[in-house]
């Protein structure tokens, strides 16, 4: 039987692999080999948090959070409009109150997603979209 803690991540990257852009973005998964193309792509970073212990009792269920963090990379020197449009869609993709089940868990994502301001690299700009999830299980 599959472990909470491998269990939302799966939700969540799952639910990204859902978002339809056009043009298709290649996707940087965690620690899955990829190589960037010439343009845009998406990475994204799971950051599990620290659990909360709510109750008392050893066997009590666990609130469990964190962060996926999504990043739209793209080519320096084309403005950051278009950039910025994919990282509308990608927060609109996981708005507050979302909940995603699966295998007996859901996770929802407890605050709008926000988005960073663009960071530039030596030859492309960043922009991360921070999307907080939290979830209540053994």
């Amino acid at each position: 039987m599959a472990t909470v803690e491998s269990i939302i991540p799966g939700l969540l990257m799952a639910r990204l692999a859902e978002l339809v852009l056009s043009p298709p973005l290649p996707v940087a998964w965690p620690d899955v080999p990829f190589t960037p193309p010439a343009g845009s792509y998406v990475e994204a970073t799971f950051l599990p948090n620290t659990n909360v212990n709510l109750f008392v009792g050893n066997d009590a269920t666990t609130q469990h959070q964190g962060i996926l963090q999504v990043t739209v990379v793209s080519k320096a020197g084309g403005g950051i409009v278009a950039p910025m449009e994919i990282v509308g869609r990608v927060a609109a993709h996981f708005p507050k109150g979302l909940r995603i089940s699966g295998q007996g868990v859901t996770v929802r994502v407890s605050a709008k997603p926000s988005v960073a301001r663009p960071l530039q690299d030596t030859d492309r700009i960043r922009v991360p979209v921070t999307i907080l999830y939290d979830c209540f299980a053994r």
